[in-house]
């Protein structure tokens, strides 16, 4: 009896170790030196994504608050914060550049490859996706904008703030509008400046909020076609023609000879109304694609 209350105290006790063990790896703000002058209300955005696994600092005691993003951090944070399915066994990318021996940037493929099949990103350009470069400010609205879904909303709105690329004001006036990213103390939105990690944490927490997960749409049940065969009369059912039949005679038609010469609507080339004569079109679009 005394053996079998002792072990169910020493099981007890491991129980015990273990959890005291877990709550310990668990990390919150209160673990990175640079988070502790955030307010409450900042820290809490912080503790609900870091708690999630979304985030985690670059040291053990430095969150790395104002340090620069590059695109494969992104990579990581808009995959878990969508829940995008990603397979860790991925060894090669659909993008030259991304490599899974990279020991900077390798732990970033799954994550790009399921961005892009989820269409958040076709790359940097000409198959590659860049994954050390840096994010702007407006690069991180259009993924943000992307991440909810409303890429043709972001398209299709307008903005006038000369701190922003001509491709990026509908997808900045949109971040804007859903208030997952905001403005500068001077009123602009300084769209080409680099974005930092506390601006990653902010704005990934305003979009998670928002998030809604696509739902698949089911798949329809074939209804089964009920065919009928036509049945074949027999020989003796086949009906007869007692009156001969009276051949068709052919009758011999003359070609008709059309007018070889022009008339006044062949010679007149009008030009469309959507072509311009005198001005060539100049593709002034920029080229990123976030």
């Amino acid at each position: 009896m005394k053996k079998k209350i002792a072990g169910i105290a020493f099981a007890l006790l491991l129980c015990t170790y273990g959890s005291l063990s877990f709550a310990a790896t668990t990390k919150t703000s209160a673990d990175f030196t640079d988070l502790k002058d955030l307010d409450a209300a900042t820290k809490a955005k912080f503790d609900a994504l870091i708690s999630a696994g979304i985030f985690d600092g670059v040291s053990d005691t430095s969150f790395g608050l104002k340090e620069e993003m590059n695109r494969a951090q992104f990579a990581k944070v808009a995959a878990l914060l969508t829940g995008l399915e990603t397979d860790s066994s991925l060894k090669t990318s659909s993008f030259s550049d991304v490599s899974s021996d990279d020991p900077a940037n390798g732990y970033a493929l799954p994550y790009i490859e399921a961005l892009k099949t989820a269409g958040i990103t076709d790359g940097y350009g000409e198959g590659t996706y860049n994954p050390a470069g840096k994010v702007t400010k407006e690069q991180l609205a259009t993924f943000l904008v992307r991440v909810l879904g409303k890429d043709t909303e972001g398209r299709a709105a307008t903005g006038n703030d000369t701190t922003v690329s001509d491709w990026a004001q509908g997808y900045v006036s949109m971040a804007l509008e859903l208030k997952i990213l905001s403005n500068g103390t001077d009123g602009k939105f300084g769209g080409q400046a680099n974005a930092t990690r506390d601006l990653l944490v902010t704005g990934a927490y305003e979009a998670k909020q928002q998030y809604v997960a696509p739902t698949p749409s089911p798949t329809p049940t074939p209804t089964p076609v009920h065919t009928t065969t036509p049945s074949t009369p027999s020989q003796s059912e086949q009906p007869t023609s007692e009156e001969p039949t009276t051949p068709v005679t052919e009758e011999s038609t003359t070609p008709v000879t059309e007018d070889p010469s022009p008339t006044d609507t062949d010679t007149e080339q009008t030009a469309p109304p959507w072509v311009d004569e005198t001005t060539p079109p100049t593709d002034t679009e920029e080229t990123f694609s976030p």
